[in-house]
Parts: C-alpha cells; sequence; structure tokens
C-alpha cells in the first residue's frame, strides 16, 4: 500500500532504506545509485511534481538545458534499470519494513511499509466493566488451511516476480552487446580519457608528417576518420551516462591511463596504441611495413594491397578492450592500419547491429573478457564499407 511519509522521523526511515538499497551489489554502478538518490530527495522535499526526464538529466547527468530528450535517452534507460534493480534487489529481501519503488512511466518513487503493530492501550482500569468479546471473534483469523494457501500464493507470487527479473536481466545481458562491451567503462568512477592519434607536419620526414608524440607537438593534425570516430566514441559515452574527456595521445599520460579507462583512437599515428597493443596476440607491426599480425599463428597477418591504389583497397583495423596488467585500468583500442579501418572499428564499437554480430559469432558469455577483434573493411571509391569480423580472440 502506498505511503506518504509525513514527519522528520519517517522520511528518515526511508533515507535508511533507501541507503541500505544503494549499498547492495545491484547498485554498483555510478549513474542508478545517483539518480535512484535523487528522486528520492526531490520527492522527500515536496518537488515529486517538478521531476521530469529533462530535469534529471540536467541535475543527474550534467545534460544542458535545451538537450534532446529524443537523441539523447540516458534517463529512460537509467530509470529502467533502477526498476529492475530495484526488483531484484527486493526480491531477496523477506517481509522488508518499508519499500521503494519507481513506477514505470514515472520518475517519482514511491513508498510502501507493513502496517506498524497495533500498540497496547495500558492496563484496563479496576472499575472498567469487563468486555466479553463473542465467540466468533476467534474466526477473525483465517483457518489453519487458508493461512497455508495464503502463504504459498505469497510464495509462488514472490517466485514469479523473480523469476521475471532474472530473465529480464539474462534477456538483456544476451541482447543490449552496446551495454556489454562498455559496461567495464562506464562503471568507473573516473572519467574517461578519449585519446586521439595526430600527425604533425615535418620537412625532415619523407611522407611530410610524423607522429605527434609530446606535448610540444602543439595543434595536431587529425584525421576526420578519427574525428568521425572520436565523436561516435563520446556520444556513445554521453547517451550511456559516461563521463569523458577528449585530449591529443601528444597529451596523454601514463599515470592519466592508470588512473582512467582510456580509449585510443589511431594506430600509427598514435604511439600509445603501439606501447598498448604490442604484447597483445593481434598487434600493429612497426612503421613502414604497417599490418596486424598474429603473434600466435606465425604467417598469419593482415595488410593493405600497395599495388592498388589507397582508396580502392581493403582497409583492416583492430578493436580491444582489455584490462591492461601493467596499469590495471581498462583501456579500449579502435584503430585502423589507416584512417578508412579506424572509422569502421568506431562503427563496430558502438553499432548494436554489430556487437549484437559480434555476439552470435563468439558466444554471448564474453562480458568480463578481453576482446581483440581484427576487422576487414572494403574502400570503394574511397568510401568504406561496414566493417566485417575477421578474428577474435577472449581471454
Amino acid at each position: 500500500m502506498a505511503w506518504i511519509p509525513t514527519t522528520p522521523e519517517e522520511q528518515e526511515q526511508v533515507l535508511q532504506a533507501l541507503e541500505e538499497v544503494l549499498a547492495s551489489p545491484h547498485f554498483i554502478s555510478k549513474r542508478y545509485p545517483a539518480l535512484l538518490r535523487y528522486v528520492v530527495n526531490q520527492t522527500l522535499k515536496g518537488r515529486g511534481d517538478e521531476i521530469k526526464e529533462r530535469t534529471v538529466g540536467i541535475e543527474v547527468f550534467g545534460r544542458p538545458p535545451d538537450y534532446d530528450t529524443n537523441t539523447d535517452t540516458v534517463v529512460r534507460y537509467s530509470a529502467g534499470e533502477v526498476r529492475k534493480r530495484l526488483a531484484l534487489y527486493y526480491s531477496t529481501r523477506i517481509d522488508p519494513p518499508l519499500v521503494i519503488s519507481l513506477t514505470p512511466r514515472s520518475y517519482r518513487p514511491e513508498f510502501s511499509r507493513l502496517d506498524p503493530p497495533v500498540e497496547s492501550v495500558g492496563p484496563v482500569a479496576e472499575d472498567t466493566p469487563a468486555i466479553i468479546l463473542p465467540e466468533a471473534v476467534p474466526l477473525a483469523a483465517p483457518p489453519p488451511q487458508r493461512r497455508h494457501l495464503l502463504a504459498w500464493s505469497i510464495a509462488a507470487t514472490s517466485l514469479l516476480l523473480l523469476l521475471v527479473a532474472v530473465v529480464r536481466t539474462w534477456n538483456t545481458g544476451r541482447t543490449d552487446a552496446v551495454e556489454r562491451f562498455w559496461s567495464p567503462i562506464l562503471q568507473q568512477k573516473t572519467p574517461t580519457i578519449i585519446s586521439l592519434g595526430g600527425v604533425t607536419f615535418s620537412p625532415r620526414s619523407n611522407s611530410g608528417t610524423r607522429v605527434a608524440s609530446d606535448v610540444s607537438s602543439m595543434n595536431p593534425y587529425l584525421s576526420f576518420e578519427n574525428g568521425l570516430a572520436m565523436g561516435r566514441v563520446a556520444a556513445l559515452l554521453n547517451t550511456r551516462g559516461g563521463s569523458y574527456r577528449v585530449q591529443p595521445a601528444s597529451y596523454t599520460t601514463l599515470a592519466q591511463i592508470r588512473e582512467n579507462p582510456t580509449v585510443l583512437i589511431g594506430a600509427y599515428n598514435n604511439e600509445w596504441t603501439d606501447r598498448i597493443v604490442g604484447p597483445l596476440r593481434f598487434h600493429f607491426t612497426p612503421h613502414p611495413e604497417e599490418r596486424i599480425v598474429d603473434a600466435q599463428t606465425p604467417g598469419r597477418f593482415w595488410a593493405r594491397d600497395r599495388s592498388k591504389p589507397f582508396t580502392d583497397t581493403p582497409d583492416y583495423a583492430l578493436v580491444v578492450r582489455f584490462r591492461n596488467p601493467t596499469t590495471d585500468s581498462f583501456v579500449v583500442v579502435v584503430a585502423g592500419i589507416q584512417r578508412f579501418g579506424t572509422d569502421a572499428a568506431s562503427q563496430f564499437v558502438t553499432s548494436p547491429e554489430l556487437l549484437q554480430e559480434f555476439n552470435r559469432h563468439v558466444g554471448w558469455n564474453w562480458q568480463d573478457k578481453n576482446v581483440e577483434v581484427v576487422l576487414k573493411v572494403d574502400v570503394v571509391n574511397g568510401r568504406a564499407g561496414a566493417p566485417i569480423i575477421e578474428a577474435t580472440h577472449l581471454w
């Protein structure tokens, strides 16, 4: 039964119940506790009618006042997760004294609690006439058979709700491949660094450019595809409620990679990619060879055909998501041999359809594993097609 806490003591009970919920394993992600804490506090302050999608997006997730709620679904997605996690939490509790719920199609929480026991009014005065209850009074309690039936009904209903919640969670874990790929990054408490590879012009180089490798390389040149890859990753993190910072690879330090999840964009224009990916099974060979090799299968490699025009030659890319043992932090690599491959890799890591294809390719049990994927992308008249999975490695 819905209940409205009015006294300071009752509101304190709600806040205590809230902290117990947020301390559970179901609320380890930073986004969902923030949303639930906000809506509960606003409701207790009498501002429940002011809880709207845009307001939550601005005050909880830091969105600008004019952000597009149609394309940025962080509030709706997070609210759905909160509802699911609340159901899982209470499915394991026996007769909780107070329940917090988030009703469907609303961001305003509801509270309910068990009816408090009837307190004794004290001893009966000696001169108070005795009241003789009729014999029918004991019939107010259900007979044993009905009590057992009621208990079984409650148990069956609770079990059904638990099964529904588990099935929904199981299905979500198998179908939302984007969430499964990015969840190790999104669950971190520090902002994600998006580290962009770039080059600077150099008359001493045969190609006229060199990799921007230190902070003295002011304003490095970024290809359009690198910028597009950065935009895709940033938009996905933003939609999923993650925070991030974009900076050139030449400004990125090892200390930052240790302290923050990092997305490295670009291969031969990003020295961090070579340093991070070099020890892995699939990695890039040094310039000028420019190919992806398989350390476990000598002679196996992927490289562009240099006898054909650059704009009509398939390109290859490497997508990596792993916990780096050197820094003990999560790293995602989105890198092609050339710019077309980087473009394809960024499509792969942000596309529900492409990641779901990967899900079918390797099976669904990969969320907590390190991942390497080699991709191929056909290029015709300077336009890249959809990426195709060439090889995978999980560990």
